[in-house]
């Protein structure tokens, strides 16, 4: 049995922190283990099944203390002998990675979950582009969630699946592999009576036309625009309400621009749930208004339980695994509302098969991801 180091940021309940426990929970744990590194002040951390499954959690110092960072990971990742660093940290991976080299780390993977866009957050994007040449300069081997997401860190790089045998890229240049956020597609079928239970427990009436989202609250997810189109939706359809899950930074703006659009009654604010399947079988339509994205987490869920999804022309299109998904520019709220309640509630009963057979299925790509795992040990 090996052990691996997955190195990540705060875990408040992200898309890649669900996408690594995702693996963990599916993948050969007699032959694969999990080490959890993270910043200190994580929320939303699942210290206890983590510990259940066998896996081990290391707390570190955040990155306003970058010597300090370094130092500490160095020595944990020497002192637990892995073989493995596997680094979710996009840009900013170029500090662990470079502190698994100085400790003699033999795999050190660099994992690109996302891009950059959005006017708000154009420091971060500045800093976004300088680390790219950085945190690809310590990795052995390029991992992303999608083509866009390794165009985007990568370059134009060849792309190849997780379990293509291990060939040298063209004169020496790495190839990035592919790992898709894969789900338990079972678990995320739509289900009659998740659905009765948490429209029961959101307070929701079964004849509520219900539209939802879930994300984190930031500038990325662009809550501020959902409102705009549920005001839209909600003066056509008054028998409607809008759900979001999640939680950030953002969500008490989103809470005060619910107000000023006077559908604040109608707007549920459900929190960090722990089970997000039930809400997609609640739910009539599903909206990801993103600013940019590196798959979407959410969108593959939601199809998968054969919810219509209204998704961002930013939102990549290897997003769209089944036909119940279309792509709409960012700008009318109008065009949004009318999307919406257009094709609310046509429910694709064969999601499930479908999002499993474009290899998002959890059981196979853990299966996978270990044999790649055990490959690179052995060398």
């Amino acid at each position: 049995m090996i052990r691996v180091a997955q190195i990540l940021g705060k875990m408040n309940g992200g898309g890649v922190e669900q996408v690594v426990m995702n693996y963990y929970r599916a993948i050969d744990r007699e032959k694969v283990q999990f080490d959890f590194y993270l910043f200190k002040g994580s929320k939303y951390c699942p210290v206890e099944e983590i510990k259940a499954l066998g896996g081990r959690l290391f707390v570190l110092p955040t990155f306003k203390h970058p010597l300090k960072y370094l130092k500490v990971l160095r020595g944990l990742l020497k002192e637990n002998g892995y073989d493995i660093v596997h680094c979710h940290l996009s840009t900013l991976s170029y500090l662990p990675l470079l502190a698994a080299k100085q400790a003699g780390v033999k795999t050190r993977i660099l994992h690109n979950h996302s891009t950059s866009g959005g006017a708000r957050e154009w420091h971060r994007n500045l800093a976004k582009t300088l680390l790219k040449p950085l945190s690809r300069a310590n990795a052995t081997d390029y991992f992303a969630c999608s083509e866009y997401a390794a165009r985007w860190l990568y370059g134009s790089r060849a792309t190849v699946p997780l379990d293509e045998p291990e060939i040298p890229g063209v004169n020496g240049v790495k190839r990035v592999r592919i790992m898709p956020n894969a789900i338990d597609t079972e678990g995320f079928s739509f289900s009659a009576e998740k659905r009765r239970e948490m429209r029961r427990e959101l307070k929701i009436s079964g004849n509520m036309q219900v539209f939802g989202h879930v994300g984190r609250f930031c500038p990325q997810k662009n809550q501020g625009f959902l409102i705009d189109v549920f005001k839209e939706l909600h003066a056509q359809s008054r028998n409607s309400c809008l759900v979001m899950a999640g939680t950030g930074e953002d969500m008490e703006l989103i809470k005060a621009k619910a107000i000023a659009a006077g559908v604040a009654d109608r707007v549920v604010f459900a929190g960090q749930l722990a089970d997000t399947s039930r809400l997609y079988s609640a739910l009539d339509c599903f909206l990801l208004p993103s600013n940019y994205e590196g798959l979407g987490m959410a969108a593959v869920e939601a199809q998968c339980s054969g919810l219509p999804c209204l998704l961002s022309q930013k939102v990549p299109n290897e997003a769209k695994i089944t036909g119940s998904a279309q792509f709409l520019p960012l700008g009318n709220a109008k065009d949004w509302a009318c999307a919406a309640l257009c094709c609310s509630g046509m429910r694709d009963k064969s999601a499930a098969e479908q999002v499993a057979a474009n290899g998002y299925d959890i059981h196979q790509a853990a299966e996978k991801l270990a044999e790649f795992y055990l490959k690179k040990s052995e060398l």
